[in-house]
Parts: C-alpha cells; structure tokens; sequence
C-alpha cells in the first residue's frame, strides 16, 4: 500500500508538471459529452506516455513515465493496483487537466437528475454506495436490500428490480464522489472490461462473472418484437446462485469483442485467433478466464471464475452444516498424516477454494510443488513462508510435463489443480510412485467408482499398460480418500462425503467414513488398517483429533 501510494503520488507530480507545460496548448473547451470525454483522456494519456518532451523533462520524468506505461499494460491484465494506479491518473487529468467541475459532471451522468440516469449509470452508482460502507461485499449486500432471501428466489435482476434499489440505496453525492463514479466510467471503456469491469475485479465479490452465453446473433426474421443480442448477456454467480442481470450488457459485439480479446491475452502458450478459437487462462486477481470465439463458439464470450482467498485453513466460513468439527478434524488429519487426497464435485461447488484452504494443514517443513494448466491457485501469494513452487503450461511444456519434471526435484508434496486429462492423470499416478510424501489434485467427477474408472482408463491408454487389474491397482495406490463436495440450491457448500479407496488383493475396495446427512456430519466407517498406521507415523498429533476415532487398529477393529 506504501509502495502504491508513492508511486501515485510521483505519477502526480509528473501529471502537474505535464498540464503546467502543456496548458496553453489544450483547447480551453470542456467536452460536453462522456464520449469526448474518453476521447480526451486517451489522447492527453498517450501525449504522457509516448510524446517526446523536452530531454531534462524525460530525464526526470522517465521513471513515473515507465511505470504508468507497465501499469497500463498490467491493468488489463487483471492486475488490480496497477488498475487503481491507472485510475489516478485519469482522475488527475478529469478534474485538473480537463478543468470538469461538478456542473460538467452532472452533464456527463444526471447524478441530480435521476429520471435521466440509465440502466448502467444506476449500477455503477450503487455499486459505488454499497461498496464505500461493506467493501467487496458491496453487490451481495445490494441485492439483500430487496429481500434477505433474494438470490435464493430469482434467477433474474431486471430493469423493474434495479430501479427498487435505487429507490431504496441510492443518496446524494460529493464532487469527490461523482469524480471517482466519472473516474470509473473512463477507465472501464479504455483500459478496462467495459460494462464487466467492477464485477471483475478485485472490487467486488462474485463467485464468477460471464457474458455472450445467451440471446440471438442476428435480428434477421424476427420482426419488430423486442429481442435480446448474445452481446446483451450477462450473469453472475453470487453465493453459489447464477444470477441473470437483465439490466446490463455490452453496447455492440464489438464491445464484447473487445473485452474477449483483452481477457484472453494473458494465456502463455497462443493468442486467441480463428486458429485458436478458445483457450483457458487467468488473471493477475487470481481469476481463472475462459474465452471463445467464432468460428468454434457461436459468438464472442467470455467466462470469469473467481476464488476465495480467504484465510489459509479457515474452513468454518467454506462449509455448511452441523458438527463441522468432525469433518474439518477428519480433513486435518488426513493431510497430516500424508494421505492422497482427491476433490471431487460439480463445477463451482468449492473444490479449488478448499483445496488452498487445506494446504494450511500440510506440515511446514514440507515442500510443495504445484502443476497447473494456468497460475490459478497462488498458494505463495496465501503461503509466503512456505517452500511452493508452481509451474503452468506453456509453449510446448503440458502439465503433465510439470508433473513428471517434480519427479526430479526434492519434492514432499505434489498438488495438480485439476485433472483433466488422462495424459495428467497417468503422471500424477506414476509421481505417487516415484517418491515424495503425499499428492493433491481436484477432479468432477460425481462418483469413486467413476473416478477409478477414469483413472485406471488413462492408465491403460498413456503408461502401455494392458492388464486391467494392475492399472486399477497402481490407481488405487495413487488415491487415498476421495473428498466430494456438493453445493445445494440454496447456494450452501458442504462436503457430502469422504470416502476411502484401497486395493484388496486386486480388488477395488471403498467406504465411506464421513457423511453429510440429516443437516449435519457424523462418521460412518473406520479407516483401513493400513492408511491408519500410515496417518499415526506420520501425524504425531493424530490422538488429539475428534477424527481419531476412526482410525482402525493394526489388528483391523
């Protein structure tokens, strides 16, 4: 925060020493309209950034300079205090380079006038409301001023509905204020993700955001009645619940376009193109992106899923449900004692939130090394003092390649964050049995035999294995505990069991030992005799556990 507040206060300076210089060159005319406003700005931005000046002028102001010229690439990167730093700047040349007083504010927005406000000047300033008093949960306490219970009722927040709570959140606003709302409004359409850009950010806490998913591609042969193009689209998943916001979408598919190409320019490997029509990557915010294109995708979308970071091992906060204590014990003590774990579960139920929650329980001595398809985890963002290491795709290297190159490194601890193909999940078998402690990885599929099966199936497709028998063997060898997690419809995470695997003299043997029934967790089984010597060696608090109790004697009672 230092760090950032210096540097906003040097890209002042230099803003004072560019509109002192250049002022009597500047028309003295304020634009009318936002249009020219964002015209404005984009050019007086790329005079600061790229104009000659004079020679001592750059000597003194090439570092700020350089640092607003990266910031500007990284904002749109998902980088978000490269974002706020950006937004500085245009704040800066608004009201002091641009001479936007409050009456020409009120021009460019009716702040006074709401009845001329559109859909997406109403949003923008709630948002703006409800963010200033509750933080990032701004949106979700928005929409809790409707009804308490709204999300879990509706599936649509219309026009109708925005204007309720803007009648029921809205207030007058300062000058500072109105210059921020501006402020924003500039930033989302040059730099920005138009529309989308306080829903993706670090700002506002949204499960996940996405847009195109829906509507028509062409108004030909559908008349005069009132239509909505795939570019209108927009959802939100809050609180587990997928959310339409009717209210708001991209003014043309080239907007949408626009904001497709800028998310997909942080994958590693390819550029998004006709060639490339859809690619998976992240953001700088800890945000996994997935975009496509025609001609595979019938229009231009986009799909951003946020995570939780959340305190590391905190997971009363994550999980619903009665007696708890027994499931986050069971959890402890299983990544204590250096079982392979597998998270299984639905697309948005958790999996990857409870994943980095669990790394807090693995011992600090440990290394862990980390395989993804892209940075999507950021454990050393969560865990600075711990020994992570964490490789992505990229250029020709897979993830599977990251998996087999840990082989060779002093590896303790393997985490794959997620397969998803059997090429991955043939190397995370063979690492299982090349060394290292224990392994971590998440997976969708719904059940432990479908799970095996998948597995087993990789196997005998990547490693030339033929025997049925002995793959499924070497699978189960390389899956401990199977840990699935369920979302309801109420938007409620919980784990629904955890169910141990293990292989009896070649056959496929499982059982649960913790459910989720009835609204609560209770135990239900008691683990192998050999997993639960395992957990005893290598977890020395073990008897402390409420999970304790379903530990197997070595005589198998």
């Amino acid at each position: 925060m230092i760090l950032l507040v210096c540097l906003c206060l040097s890209g002042y300076f230099v803003l004072l020493m560019y509109f002192s210089k250049d002022s009597a060159d500047q028309n003295n005319s304020s634009p009318n309209t936002m249009e020219d406003v964002i015209k404005e700005v984009k050019l007086r931005m790329e005079q600061l950034v790229y104009g000659t000046g004079s020679s001592d002028s750059q000597k003194e102001d090439g570092i700020a300079i350089a640092k607003l010229h990266q910031a500007l690439h990284d904002c749109g990167l998902g980088g978000d205090r490269e974002r706020v730093y950006v937004k500085e700047y245009i704040k800066e040349i608004i009201s002091e380079g641009l001479k936007l007083d409050e009456d020409k504010l009120n021009k460019l927005i009716s702040f006074e006038r709401s009845s001329k406000l559109t859909d997406l000047d109403r949003f923008e300033i709630l948002l703006y409301i409800y963010s200033e008093i509750y933080g990032t949960d701004g949106l979700s306490k928005m929409f809790d001023n409707v009804d308490k219970d709204f999300l879990q009722n509706q599936h649509e927040i219309d026009k109708e509905t925005l204007k309720n709570l803007w009648n029921l959140g809205s207030r007058k606003l300062s000058f500072l204020e109105k210059l921020d709302i501006v402020t924003q409004r500039v930033y989302e359409e040059l730099y920005g993700f138009s529309v989308c850009d306080m829903l993706i950010s670090g700002d506002t806490a949204v499960d996940s955001v996405s847009a195109g998913c829906g509507g028509i591609l062409s108004c030909r042969g559908v008349g005069k009645q009132k239509i909505e193009m795939g570019h209108e689209v927009v959802y939100i998943m809050l609180h587990g619940r997928k959310v339409r916001l009717s209210f708001l979408g991209f003014a043309s598919e080239n907007a949408l376009e626009r904001v497709v190409k800028k998310l997909g320019r942080n994958h590693p490997r390819v550029q998004l193109s006709r060639k490339n029509s859809y690619l998976v990557t992240g953001l700088r915010n800890n945000a996994r992106v997935v975009v496509t294109r025609p001609p595979v995708s019938e229009g231009w979308t986009f799909y951003v899923r946020k995570f939780n970071t959340s305190p590391p091992g905190n997971l009363e906060g994550l999980l619903s449900g009665k007696a708890v204590s027994l499931v986050i014990s069971m959890l402890r003590m299983l990544v204590g004692g250096c079982q392979n774990l597998v998270i299984t579960g639905e697309q948005a139920s958790g999996k990857t939130t409870l994943l980095k929650r669990l790394v807090g329980f693995i011992d600090k001595g440990y290394s862990i090394r980390v395989a993804e398809q892209a940075f999507e985890l950021r454990l050393n963002e969560l865990y600075p003092d711990r020994n992570i290491h964490t490789l992505q795709e990229y250029g020709d290297s897979t993830v599977e390649d990251a998996i087999t190159l840990f082989k060779k490194t002093d590896t303790d601890v393997t985490i794959c964050g997620e397969i998803n193909e059997p090429a991955a999940a043939d190397a995370l078998v063979q690492v299982c049995q090349s060394g290292g402690r224990f392994t971590m990885c998440t997976s969708h599929h719904q059940t432990s035999d479908k799970l095996v099966d998948y597995m087993r199936n990789a196997l005998l497709k990547h490693s030339g294995l033929r025997n049925e028998v002995v793959a499924t063997s070497q699978v189960l060898d390389a899956i401990h505990f199977d840990v699935h997690l369920q979302m309801g419809l109420d938007g409620q995470r919980k784990i629904a069991r955890i169910t141990e695997l293990w292989d009896d003299h070649g056959k496929f043997k499982k059982q649960d030992i913790l459910k989720f029934e009835q609204g609560a967790y209770q135990f239900c089984g008691k683990i192998h005799p050999t997993h639960a010597n395992e957990i005893r060696r290598a977890y020395p608090a073990w008897n402390q556990e409420e999970a304790a109790y379903t530990l197997s004697t070595e005589k198998g009672e």
